[in-house]
C-alpha cells in the first residue's frame, strides 16, 4: 500500500518532481477509470449506464411505504441477487443502482444525487471496499473528477477542471489526520504535466492556514525594590512622608 508524507519539500520545483514521480507511479497500481484515454490522452469522460433489469420476471419488488410503488427492486440471476434499484427517500425516483459480485460483495453503485435521473457518481469496489469514484461535478452529464481510496481512505483525485477530457488537476491528499488536506499540481500550458507555478498545498501558511495563536503577555513584573507602585521613586529611608502631618497622632498606652 503507498503511504503518503505529512510534510512536503518547500520548493516548488521538489513539489513538481514528486507530484510527476507521483502521478507516473500511482498509474499502474491503481484501477484506470471505465472511460480509456485515447492517443492523444483524452479521457473518455461518457457516463455509462450499466444495465440491472429492473422489470425481469424474477425481480422481487418492495414497497416500504405501502404508496404501491416499488422502493426496492432485486434484480436476481440464477436465484442470486446480481443488482439492485433503491428510491432511498421514496419520493418515486431511483436514487441508487448497486451491482454485487459473485460473491455477493458490493463491486459498481451507480448514484443520483441531484435527482434528474441521471448518475452523477459511479463509485467501483474490489471485495466490498471503495477504490475509486468516477463524478460528474459541474452538470453537464460529463464525468470531469477521478477519486480514488486505499483502505476507504481517498488519496489522490485527477480532474478535469475544463472540460476538454484531458485530466489537468492532480490532487494528493497528504494528511490522513485532515482530508481537506492537499497538495494540489495544475497543468496550465496544456502539455499533460504539473506546471512549477500551478502547485500549492493547501494546508500551507502560505496559502491560508490558520496560523498558531501567540498567548497573551505574561503580567507585568512587580516594582523593583526602591521603586513606588506608580513608577516614581521611593522616598529615601529615615523622611517623612509628604501627607504625615495631616494624620492623626497614635500614641501608646500607659
Amino acid at each position: 500500500m503507498t503511504r503518503f508524507p505529512l510534510t512536503w519539500p518547500s520548493s516548488r520545483c521538489s513539489l513538481v518532481a514528486l507530484m510527476t514521480l507521483f502521478v507516473a507511479s500511482c498509474a499502474s497500481s491503481t484501477p484506470a477509470p471505465s472511460g480509456a484515454k485515447s492517443a492523444t490522452g483524452e479521457r473518455d469522460t461518457a457516463i455509462v449506464h450499466e444495465p440491472c433489469d429492473k422489470d425481469s420476471a424474477s425481480a422481487e419488488k418492495v414497497d416500504v411505504n405501502g404508496d404501491r410503488t416499488p422502493d426496492i427492486i432485486h434484480v436476481k440471476k440464477d436465484g442470486r441477487e446480481v443488482c439492485r434499484v433503491v428510491d432511498l427517500n421514496l419520493d418515486g425516483a431511483i436514487d441508487a443502482f448497486i451491482y454485487y459480485d459473485a460473491t455477493g460483495a458490493e463491486r459498481r453503485r451507480e448514484s443520483d444525487f441531484d435527482r434528474d435521473g441521471r448518475a452523477d457518481e459511479i463509485a467501483h469496489y474490489e471485495r466490498g471496499v471503495v477504490v475509486l469514484k468516477e463524478r460528474e461535478t459541474n452538470f453537464d452529464d460529463k464525468l470531469d473528477t477521478w477519486d480514488y481510496y486505499e483502505g476507504t481512505r481517498l488519496v489522490r483525485r485527477e480532474r478535469d477542471s475544463d472540460g476538454d477530457q484531458i485530466i489537468d488537476q492532480w490532487w494528493q491528499f497528504n494528511n490522513p489526520n485532515d482530508e481537506r488536506c492537499a497538495v494540489v499540481a495544475t497543468d496550465q500550458n496544456a502539455d499533460g504535466k504539473p506546471d512549477p507555478a500551478g502547485v500549492v498545498d493547501l494546508c500551507a501558511e502560505s496559502y491560508g492556514a490558520p496560523k498558531p495563536i501567540a498567548p497573551p503577555p505574561s503580567s507585568a513584573a512587580p516594582p523593583a525594590a526602591g521603586a513606588s507602585a506608580a513608577g516614581q521613586p521611593a522616598a529615601p529611608a529615615g523622611s517623612t512622608p509628604a501627607n504625615a502631618a495631616s494624620q492623626p497622632a497614635v500614641t501608646k498606652g500607659p
